[in-house]
């Protein structure tokens, strides 16, 4: 078993760099997000919704929960990850056949003819990603989390600037598609040279069993996630409008950036790192415990600050024409906080390679949520009202995914609870204090947004402080750490 100070050094290590990957990434991508969307108009946008729904299952079918199986299996070598890269490029090519010849039918379906050049130019990205997904799985398994912020970087960057230009050229829709291919393509060629994974052109099938073993399970699960997360939006663009699609996509994703940034980057290395220790269940509590009790102190104030400012944001940001994404980045700010709650338990439950409780899990949760979501497909007569679907399915969630660990490493619903509560009531009073600012008799709506989040902050770390709250002492620690064993190691390496 790897030492145990070499994996915790390795894993803070491995947050930082994440977390720096994250930040820069979705801070580029949210400045870039803006201003497009401020020279484009919602209907640019409903195009690349439609594609975002079909490829969303076609990246969960290109990995096939194999990525998950090669970072959970503790001696993957060259071969492994070689058989997996050959089978996901084979499969993401015929991927493209499919969408190829059944571009004209979608583009029926949404009545957009646009659609049609647009799949059929967007899906020659599918190959590229799934050769990312390969590198992406080396480097989470290794814990080489700096090369992520180096490729990421410079796919953001780059992208942001084609499809910003493209924009002010004119190309409408194509700016979107040109940015999300250049991403895709940049991102993945740095991510290649940098993380240096040996590829042999050989392909086991005995390998690719013992994967496929585990990894069929987690593809199962993702593939349900993934029509139950996309039919919102699939049926929203089928029975009202493709307008009102660009108004829920982007609306929504303003919460999911904040809660995958915050999740994802934890997430990212929790899953790699537990799989180390997934014979230690004590270890195994602690790390979980912890994981939840940072990203909700991150979480919360995020997204409920989010849910306080949404009106003025969107009217400084993104200008009155998007008004309507408004009431969507509410629904989803108080629908996604939990979010890391339930990444904190199924990672626990995948690093221990109980693939089948997550499985389990999963069909439980989905069945439920698809009776949800089909009741509310029958008595929604607008969009605001399917989405109002999302606090219900939370509910379930937080049920389901808390009942395997109270068996598995005694990590009981309550004590979940209690670690969470601590930064649940000043996040929610910060949130409070935030909206009613926002009605403040100020015409210059810039000011008042500004307001609204430096009195938020001041609020929420207020009530930390006079309540002594464990996470900021915690957080303050692990940089001042951090500082610490950056300064030893480039004092070791000047005396080498």
């Amino acid at each position: 078993m790897e030492n145990k100070e070499n994996l915790k050094n390795r894993a803070v290590s491995g947050i930082i760099w994440k977390f720096l990957e994250r930040i820069c990434a979705q801070g580029i991508s949210l400045i870039v997000s803006i201003i497009l969307a401020r020279i484009l108009i919602p209907k640019d946008y409903s195009v690349v919704s439609v594609i975002t729904i079909f490829f969303a299952f076609a990246n969960v079918i290109i990995s096939g929960g194999l990525n998950a199986a090669l970072i959970q299996k503790k001696d993957a070598d060259s071969q492994d990850y070689s058989t997996v890269l050959f089978l996901s490029v084979l499969i993401s090519i015929v991927i493209y056949f499919i969408l190829f010849f059944t571009a004209p039918l979608i583009a029926k379906a949404y009545d957009q003819e646009i659609l049609i050049p647009i799949i059929r130019i967007m899906s020659l990205v599918l190959p590229v990603n799934a050769i990312k997904s390969i590198y992406c799985a080396y480097v989470s398994s290794t814990l080489q989390f700096k090369k992520f912020f180096f490729a990421t970087l410079g796919g953001t960057i780059v992208s942001g600037i084609v499809g910003i230009t493209m924009a002010l050229k004119g190309f409408g829709s194509w700016a979107l598609v040109a940015q999300q291919m250049t991403n895709a393509v940049i991102d993945t060629i740095i991510l290649v040279f940098v993380a240096k994974l040996k590829i042999v052109f050989s392909f086991s099938v005995p390998k690719l069993k013992v994967l496929f073993k585990y990894g069929w399970k987690v593809f199962l699960s993702s593939f349900i996630n993934t029509a139950y997360v996309q039919s919102k939006p699939l049926f929203i663009g089928l029975r009202f409008s493709s307008i009102d699609l660009s108004y829920y996509s982007k609306g929504s994703s303003f919460p999911n950036l904040i809660s995958e940034t915050t999740t994802s980057t934890l997430s990212a290395v929790l899953f790699p790192a537990l799989s180390k220790v997934q014979d230690n269940k004590e270890r195994l509590l602690r790390w979980t415990r912890r994981f939840i009790k940072t990203t909700s102190f991150i979480c919360f104030p995020c997204m409920l600050g989010l849910f306080a400012v949404s009106d003025n944001f969107v009217l400084v940001l993104l200008t009155e024409k998007w008004m309507e994404a408004s009431f969507y980045i509410k629904i989803f700010s108080i629908a996604g906080m939990f979010s890391m709650i339930h990444i904190g338990n199924c990672e626990t439950i995948k690093a221990m390679g109980r693939s089948d409780i997550f499985l389990k899990m999963e069909i439980i949760k989905k069945t439920s949520y698809f009776a949800i979501l089909g009741l509310f497909m029958i008595f929604s007569s607008n969009p605001h009202i399917l989405a109002l679907s999302s606090f219900l399915t939370t509910a379930v969630a937080l049920i389901v995914n808390s009942i395997p660990n109270r068996k598995l490493i005694d990590y009981k619903f309550k004590y979940q609870i209690v670690d969470i509560l601590q930064n649940l009531i000043p996040a929610a009073i910060m949130c409070v204090g935030a909206y009613f600012l926002g009605f403040l008799p100020i015409n210059a709506k810039w000011l008042l947004l500004i307001i609204q989040v430096l009195s938020g902050m001041v609020i929420y770390f207020g009530i930390c402080l006079l309540t002594k709250n464990e996470n900021l002492p915690f957080l303050v620690k692990l940089f001042k750490d951090i500082v610490k064993s950056k300064k030893k190691s480039k004092k070791e390496n000047s005396n080498i």
